[in-house]
């Protein structure tokens, strides 16, 4: 075989040279042609044929009142969706899916144009949600028709109790651009806007999952891949009672008002109720404009909670401070008698007793058991307002309590320098009249009340008034404890403290007592009734309603030798305590010691 010469190797070599270097030109101008020219093209191509994951939103924690009852909870339901990138032509895949969903197509298009500004790419659009299982069965088995569709499941919020304590477990929504920085939420998850549902959303709101799929680049799906499960949100166990709870639900009824009863032991609320109330199931699915306006213009104000966010003046169950002022520092002497003739002149101005004949003669108790006015106008005046004040906040007044829902309102105990500052004016004999009896500038909240009272049932410990008992991991059973946090105690004098509940007795029990009303078979009640005028008066937070009627509240605890209950009742414009107030309060305590010590909450 005859072997090329150097020579002729040599001579060839030129030509190798041009065709290597004609090959890598070529080569350069085709990646340059395939990654800047075509480069976009191509990148698209090689995204819409990828696993697809689909986020999967966690079920939130189940909410139970202390004995185990559910009282929140959720729904499995699907949600068909669309992801316009993986549709090859999207107005086809509308054209086929709408009268699977039984909606119109320039209907799901304006779905689509709605959301393409707030979402990031591949982020399904929701055009039906909680589908029927027909809907669901049809877009399913027609994957190959429908590029782009999705069938995702959801577990939706559901209240089955409806508006029953719908203050304190609030609602959810969509997280807002401000929330999804402050909070690091994912788009469009849902989370607690208001209540419980958002004082405890880190808790409640579990860690998302992931399903995956693989996808062509026609859009369609080719497989399931599987599924990263989400971690479900912890679960609680709130104080509430289920039970009393709806028993003071059900006795205010369509009133306007409050209730709130505690433990006098622990701080734990037993229930906590507000009227006119709302349906939160109407906020988890996305609620309407129609209803949002409803709701935030209604002059009645339902989203508000009038337990904690209302104050109002207490009326004569305010005499309780009064008559704790004056025993302690000896300005009292329970024996001593005044004479109630109707009225009590300051200057020219009469103010009156609210029996207009006058109660005659009566000493310390039948004063507060009858309620007597002009008792307590001399009483104010003697001890001095500042006095009084100064015991007022001592139990609570004036002060937010602490309790773990938002936007507590402090209420207002004045004094002469506070009105000085305010309106310019001096404090006059009249303002101690007034205020003396739970008038004038003196505002309380619904669970002020019910705080004070647990101080007098237990002889003056303070606890935060505690809504949460324990938590549970779902997962792993783990349960966390939440034991009653003791804020202070304050030294109350014993005889004074003895003299105040014999007579918180005897309003519910003797002849002349204005709160028959309360008394029940079941245990002694021991409380005090309250008429609060409010004719002039705004209670701050909401508008005059045009009835002048007065409002109607009553302040107890039972059982009196051993109390395992305080409540505290207000219907606004219920007219008498006694009479509209008080059935309500034995209501909820009746309910309360039909189980007392044989719940595992208890």
């Amino acid at each position: 075989m005859r072997q090329d010469s150097p020579a002729s190797i040599q001579s060839r070599l030129p030509l190798l040279a041009i065709f290597i270097l004609l090959f890598a030109v070529i080569l350069f101008f085709r990646l340059w042609y395939l990654q800047v020219l075509k480069g976009s093209y191509y990148q698209e191509l090689a995204e819409s044929n990828r696993i697809r994951p689909i986020k999967i939103r966690p079920p939130r924690g189940i909410i139970y009142d202390r004995n185990g009852k559910p009282m929140v909870e959720n729904e499995l339901t699907f949600d068909i969706s669309i992801v316009p990138e993986d549709a090859s032509y999207l107005e086809e895949s509308v054209r086929r899916i709408a009268p699977v969903v039984k909606m119109d197509q320039q209907d799901i298009i304006e779905l689509i144009d709605a959301a393409r500004p707030i979402r990031t790419k591949y982020e399904p659009i929701k055009i039906k949600e909680e589908a029927s299982w027909a809907e669901v069965a049809v877009a399913e088995a027609r994957q190959d028709d429908l590029p782009g569709v999705i069938v995702e499941p959801e577990h939706r919020r559901h209240y089955p109790y409806g508006g029953l304590a719908s203050h304190q477990f609030g609602y959810i929504g969509k997280v807002t651009e401000d929330q999804k920085r402050k909070l690091a939420a994912e788009p469009g998850m849902l989370i607690g806007q208001s209540g419980l549902e958002k004082t405890f959303d880190k808790f409640l709101r579990g860690t998302a999952g992931r399903r995956m799929i693989q996808v062509n680049a026609a859009g369609r799906k080719v497989k399931d891949l599987g599924i990263e499960e989400p971690k479900p949100g912890t679960d609680l166990f709130l104080t509430l009672d289920l039970d009393v709870q709806r028993a003071a639900e059900e006795a205010l009824g369509t009133r306007a008002g409050a209730i709130v009863a505690l433990d006098p032991n622990s701080g734990e609320i037993l229930a906590l109720a507000s009227h006119p109330a709302y349906d939160p199931n109407l906020f988890p699915r996305g609620i309407s404009p129609a209803d949002w306006d409803r709701l935030s213009n209604d002059p009645s104000h339902p989203l508000y909670n009038r337990a904690i966010q209302s104050v109002y003046p207490p009326g004569s169950t305010f005499k309780i401070v009064v008559a704790l002022a004056g025993l302690n520092q000896g300005l009292i002497d329970p024996d001593e008698k005044v004479n109630c003739g109707g009225s009590l002149k300051s200057g020219r101005r009469s103010f009156r007793c609210w029996k207009r004949g006058g109660h005659g003669a009566v000493d310390f108790h039948r004063a507060l058991v009858e309620s007597c006015d002009v008792y307590f106008y001399t009483m104010g005046d003697r001890i001095g307002f500042d006095q009084i004040a100064q015991t007022a906040r001592s139990l609570g007044l004036a002060k937010i309590t602490g309790i773990d829902l938002a936007d507590e309102k402090p209420g207002l105990i004045p004094t002469p320098a506070w009105k000085l500052e305010k309106t310019r004016e001096p404090w006059f004999q009249g303002d101690s009249f007034i205020n003396s009896i739970g008038q004038g500038f003196v505002l309380v909240s619904p669970i002020q009340a019910a705080q004070m009272m647990s101080v007098l049932a237990n002889g003056g410990v303070f606890y935060k008034p505690q809504i949460l008992k324990r938590t549970r991991n779902r997962e792993t059973g783990e349960e966390r404890i939440y034991p009653a946090q003791e804020k202070h105690r304050i030294k109350l004098n014993q005889d004074a403290l003895d003299q105040v509940r014999s007579a918180l007795i005897g309003v519910t029990t003797e002849a002349g007592g204005t709160a028959h009303g309360a008394a029940t078979p079941l245990a002694v009640v021991a409380g005090k009734t309250g008429t609060a005028q409010v004719i002039a008066q705004k209670v701050p937070g909401r508008k005059l309603t045009e009835s002048t009627e007065d409002h109607a509240w009553f302040v107890a605890y039972a059982p009196a030798d051993k109390p395992t209950i305080a409540v505290a009742v207000i219907v606004e414009h219920g007219g008498h305590g006694g009479a509209a107030a008080a059935p309500i309060a034995r209501k909820v305590i009746e309910e309360h010691l039909k189980h007392a010590g044989t719940k595992n909450g208890q």
